[in-house]
């Protein structure tokens, strides 16, 4: 990396991009340096430019690895599992309440086909037959109100 290019920023870019390494929000950095929330913006703006860097971020660590901070992973890989806090109440073990949608006819991502039981089943059959139905005559009702409306008559 060039040196002129850190030569370049000003002591607020540096102070806004140590700021920014050690995880602090714009309103938090804005606060500390008793400065606006936009002049942080300008500033980690202006130094992303002048260091050619993606995102503060990334402008960030290159300031420390230039002024031989510890590098910090800004971008920690994720698993997409998620840890509870330490204090987060348990979760009980035992039986789970059934959830709304599984009284619907489809299968669910992760599932076996279906789970609905044979009664269950039975059930929708006709309920099914009852929402046609009333769809269907909806539709119809709306389409004579139309046709009236737009051809007149009776």
């Amino acid at each position: 990396m060039d040196i002129e290019r850190f030569d370049a920023l000003s002591p607020r870019h540096r102070d806004c991009l140590r700021l920014t390494f050690e995880r602090l929000r714009t309103k938090e950095i804005a606060q500390t340096l008793g400065i606006s929330p936009g002049t942080v913006n300008k500033y980690c703006t202006e130094a992303i430019a002048i260091l050619g860097a993606k995102d503060r971020r990334h402008a960030a660590s290159m300031l420390a690895a230039h002024e031989g901070a510890a590098p910090l992973n800004l971008y920690p890989p994720s698993n997409g599992v998620v840890q509870p806090p330490a204090d987060a109440p348990a979760i009980p073990t035992g039986s789970v309440p059934p959830s709304p949608g599984r009284w619907m006819p489809l299968r669910r991502k992760g599932g076996k086909n279906n789970e609905l039981s044979f009664i269950a089943r039975i059930l929708w059959v006709p309920a099914l037959a009852i929402i046609l139905a009333t769809a269907f005559g909806l539709l119809a009702l709306g389409v004579r109100t139309i046709s009236h409306l737009v051809f007149g008559g009776e």
